[in-house]
Formats: structure tokens, sequence, C-alpha cells
């Protein structure tokens, strides 16, 4: 999958509560931010906003994703790259493992979202529950460092997977991506 625009290998995730002085006020309220990414990155960004699907098919997941997932050793996963895109610009490269075994009764929607944004539908279902954020950096195509974090969810009580990375667009050139004082530490 060359399309991703970040490296997914070698990748440490801490908690929330572990984030150092590295890392700029305005990026730690987007990694913390528990509410859907997807109507803050609306709200943010007047205009267009639209998900481009990388990726979207059956696969492995790597064995730090089973582990987060407890997952057995030979189950396969939904695994659904994209790109979330505002005013033509990518903002943010999101990555959902969905297990087979946590894709019946209602989840199975989830295989038919397409180029629909995946937050839409999971902050629209009254038992959807949110586990810890957890945050690691990793480097763009071009070096930069790129924050990402990720989260298991439970929806209908099966667990997956969903992981953000906040692409340098996010936070330049553009103030009205930053709303001030929308979250304190």
């Amino acid at each position: 999958m060359s399309s991703r625009p970040v490296a997914l290998d070698n990748q440490h995730w801490i908690g929330c509560d572990s984030l150092s002085g590295s890392i700029a006020d305005e990026q730690k309220q987007w990694l913390i931010d528990s509410g859907s990414l997807t109507a803050r990155l609306k709200k943010a960004f007047s205009g267009d906003f639209r998900v481009e699907v990388l990726f979207h098919d059956w696969d492995q997941p790597t064995a730090q994703e089973r582990q987060f997932l407890d997952m057995a050793e030979d189950e396969q996963a939904s695994i659904r790259e994209v790109l979330l895109i505002c005013n033509g610009e990518p903002m943010v490269f999101a990555r959902s493992i969905l297990p087979a075994s946590s894709l019946e009764g209602k989840n199975k929607t989830l295989l038919t979202l397409k180029d629909k944004p995946l937050g839409e539908f999971l902050f629209a279902q009254p038992d959807l529950k949110r586990g810890l954020i957890e945050i690691t950096q990793t480097s763009d195509r071009n070096g930069q460092t790129v924050w990402g974090r990720r989260s298991r969810f439970t929806l209908d009580n099966k667990p997956l997977a969903v992981c953000e990375y906040f692409l340098p667009a996010l936070f330049t050139g553009n103030s009205e991506a930053i709303p001030p004082g929308v979250l304190s530490l």
C-alpha cells in the first residue's frame, strides 16, 4: 500500500497523560479531543470536506493491531485507509481495523461506508464506547513529524480500532484549523 502518506512501522504508542512538553499546544488539543474528528474538521474548515478511500479490503492486521484488539493470531480484519480532505487538502490519514468477529449484526454496516466518514457513523451510535486515546509519532513521505492517535472503540460490544494521523497541512497556514481555547490541559 504505497499510497500511505505516513510510515506505519515500528510505532511506539503511549497514553495521552504521558505526553511531554515537546508537542505544541494546538497539536495536543487535536490529539486528545475525544469527540468526532470528522465533526471537528468540518467545523474548523469551512468549505468542502470529503473522504478519499485509499484502501479497503480484508487483510491481516499487524501484530501490534491484533494485540491492541485482542484478536486471534489468524483472524482477518476489514482494513480501511482513508484521507480526510478539507478544501482539497489532505489533513488526516486514518486507518481503521475492523476484526471479522466484530462485523456481525448492525456492525456489518461498517463494510458499506465507501467514501462516507466512519466517525459520523460511529458517533451516531448510542452504544458506542471509546477507550483511552494513545499517541504516537511518525513521519510523512517528506520526513516531517506526524503525530497520530489511536482508540479502541466498542460498538455492540465488539471492538474496532481507529488510528488517525494528523498531517502537517492541518497545522500550517490555516489559523481556522486550530480554534483557540477549544480544550485545555
